[in-house]
């Protein structure tokens, strides 16, 4: 049954991509526009008509099949090409981080400064690049696990390193709601696995907070946070550390 709901749910969006109604659907298939809303909503589609239907969308059968199942599976991390497009259009890359904080559709018009069609052209894109699935009344679907994280050096990774990290450290964090913690020592590999798993559980703990914080009477304040871990000695350092002093 999954899998009839996938076919049929890429079945609407390859017909929607290619600005086709349920009349156009009608007429493929010689049936009334009422009859045709009922099969997709029962889903009850035989493989005659998803190959009709597939013909009107310009598209073969085993190209839904592939793009449904690229769906099924959510993916860790995008390709070069999905993070450049995304990164080349700052409105894109907005609402990439706006879904992937799992902002509900009515608080992104509500909060921001987006039409209600500014922001569905924004969620097709995305859409497309398999980010997310677009579903009925605007909701979101992510396609991207919970422990997605951004290419290392990929293009995300430099513009959140090159301007973002820049101006979130440009704080004295001295305000009564921020917090600033830089912590080390030498340590095994060992450890330091250990320690990089306690962060990665960390990050899924904040997202799941934020997953659970709905608006309600309480003021909403935008925020971020940092989780960082790497092998790191400060350059001004370097001399004081005798494994480089015999090297």
């Amino acid at each position: 049954m999954a899998e009839r709901s996938r076919i049929v749910a890429e079945l609407k969006r390859a017909l929607r991509a290619g600005g086709h109604t349920y009349a156009d659907v009608a007429r493929r298939l010689e049936l009334s526009v009422a009859s045709v809303k009922r099969l997709f909503s029962q889903e009850d589609l035989t493989l005659e008509r998803i190959d009709r239907i597939c013909e009107l969308a310009g598209l073969g059968l085993s190209e839904i099949l592939e793009r449904a199942a690229s769906r099924a599976v959510p993916t860790r991390q995008l390709t070069l090409a999905q993070e450049g497009e995304i990164v080349a259009d700052p409105a894109l890359l907005f609402m990439t981080w706006l879904v992937l904080i799992r902002t509900p559709f009515e608080d992104i018009i509500r909060d921001y400064r987006f039409t209600e069609q500014e922001a569905l052209k924004q969620l097709i894109r995305l859409d497309r690049l398999k980010v997310i699935e677009l579903q009925p009344g605007n909701r979101v679907r992510l396609l991207v696990s919970r422990h997605f994280s951004w290419r290392p050096g990929g293009p995300v990774q430099r513009y959140i390193v090159d301007k973002v990290l820049h101006e979130f450290f440009a704080s004295r964090f001295a305000e009564p709601e921020e917090e600033f913690l830089l912590h080390g020592g030498r340590m095994s590999r060992k450890a330091l696995a250990e320690i990089k798993r306690v962060l990665q559980d960390a990050a899924r703990d904040c997202a799941t907070i934020i997953e659970r914080d709905r608006p309600g009477d309480h003021e909403r304040v935008a925020a971020a946070w940092v989780l960082a871990l790497r092998p790191f000695t400060f350059r001004q350092f370097r001399q004081f550390d005798r494994a480089q002093m015999i090297r």
